[in-house]
């Protein structure tokens, strides 16, 4: 005789829900990767806007086309923010964040390559959003984050062993200044997940550091956005590096264990190496790849970490 079926009260076979988890979580990591892969774009389009683009106009294109995609998409689904009701102690130093690293990562990219510019800016992010947020939230940092810490600054020595000199460290200053920038958005933030929508934080954000960032479009030349190549560029940049892969990766992190989605997130510095070296034709030497290679272990080995109470 074969053995019943576990069924539910209703009727439906228990067996399933597993399958069903399975499938949610299989398309949380999609989303992930998804975000991820717009996200590694954003220096490699930049390499492609006409001549006359400068970084800064780019990154201030970046947030406020994405504030204005977000903003339809908001005012679609019925979750305009109310501004009155959000905190400035944590909605403003987010959106600081946000414009430094605009400013930083995209005139960073241009001086030391989309290859190694990148993988620096989102390589020491996480080690100094481990340090902020035990300084502003009290969350210690995990006993990972010591070893990854160190093979990151190893990797960043690395990436200096050809030329050498003060000039050689100046082109990683502006990507490590991003990594920071890109910190303090994250930690401040994180706050403010657990009373708005995803949604409308990052429309907030978006739009507040587009609207800081506005004078970028007075004091830098904006003429080559009446080209179809410039309108497509600041398009591209403020949709799918910013609207859609900030969309993608919060999507996917609701279905997703974090350690796992922190995995499959360093798919953005990889795949931005690969689009330097192998779409740009950058050139690297060895030192710079074991150094990215550093680099992305030690974020990779903190994704790994477990917090602290």
């Amino acid at each position: 005789m074969s053995r019943p079926s576990s069924c539910s009260p209703d009727g439906a076979s228990l067996s399933s829900a597993p399958t069903a988890s399975a499938a949610q979580s299989s398309r949380g990591a999609a989303l992930v990767l998804l975000g991820a892969l717009c996200f590694s774009t954003s220096g490699t389009a930049q390499a492609f806007a006409p001549e006359g683009a400068t970084p800064y106009v780019i990154g201030a294109l970046r947030m406020q086309v994405a504030a204005l995609a977000l903003l339809v998409w908001c005012a679609l689904r019925g979750k305009l923010p109310r501004l009155p009701d959000w905190p400035l102690r944590w909605v403003l130093p987010a959106a600081l964040g946000l414009v430094a690293f605009q400013i930083c990562f995209f005139k960073g990219v241009q001086l030391a390559g989309v290859a190694v510019g990148t993988v620096v800016a989102i390589g020491f992010s996480p080690l100094v959003a481990a340090l902020l947020a035990w300084a502003v939230l009290g969350e210690r940092p995990p006993l990972l984050w010591y070893p990854s810490t160190a093979l990151a600054l190893a990797g960043l020595v690395c990436l200096n062993l050809d030329g050498g000199g003060v000039a050689h460290w100046q082109r990683l200053a502006l990507p490590l200044a991003a990594g920071a920038g890109y910190a303090c958005y994250f930690v401040f933030s994180k706050p403010l997940g657990s009373r708005f929508a995803s949604e409308s934080i990052m429309l907030v954000l978006c739009g507040l550091s587009g609207a800081l960032l506005l004078p970028m479009l007075i004091l830098f030349p904006v003429g080559w956005l009446a080209s179809a190549t410039g309108a497509a560029t600041a398009l591209y940049l403020g949709v799918v590096t910013s609207a859609l892969a900030f969309s993608f990766m919060t999507a996917g992190l609701a279905r997703t264990p974090a350690a796992t989605a922190a995995t499959l997130a360093l798919a953005e510095p990889l795949a931005a190496a690969c689009w330097g070296i192998f779409l740009l034709n950058e050139t690297v030497s060895t030192a710079d790849v074991c150094g990215i290679g550093l680099l992305v272990l030690g974020v990779g080995l903190l994704a790994l970490a477990r917090p602290r109470a």
